[in-house]
């Protein structure tokens, strides 16, 4: 590396960048209005659990979001890139919507749901 190409490298557009990039990561969270439920962010980890049946929206990208069990939930949609759902055992998703391209739903072995898939590289694995 000569001096040019770190000089360039530590250029006030390239901080801008990576500071806008570190703040943009953090950013997200989840709401909860009546019986839609959104998560919407970048790399965040929760855990849904609520009583009633519900919808589970997840935007954003590389979120980790749990269907805690013993939830009903009636449209679980995720749009957006590589997020990955958990739907754990005794949960319920009467309908699965995959948008976006490389989110994944994992699901207990013989779980029964309708699906609906647009995008690319979604998917529904048993596990």
């Amino acid at each position: 590396m000569n001096l040019q190409n770190a000089i360039s490298l530590f250029s006030p557009r390239n901080l801008v960048c990576a500071l806008f990039m570190s703040v943009l990561s953090a950013c997200g969270g989840t709401s909860d209005d009546g019986h839609v439920v959104t998560v919407d962010g970048v790399s965040m980890d929760k855990t849904i659990d609520k009583t009633g049946i519900y919808d589970l929206e997840v935007t954003g990208a590389r979120n980790d979001v749990t269907v805690a069990a013993g939830n009903t939930v009636a449209r679980l949609i995720v749009a957006g890139m590589n997020n990955r759902i958990f739907v754990l055992k005794t949960a319920t998703v009467e309908r699965i919507e995959l948008d976006g391209s490389g989110n994944t739903v994992y699901v207990p072995v013989g779980f029964k749901s309708r699906v609906t898939r647009n995008g690319n590289n979604n998917d529904v694995i048993e596990r």
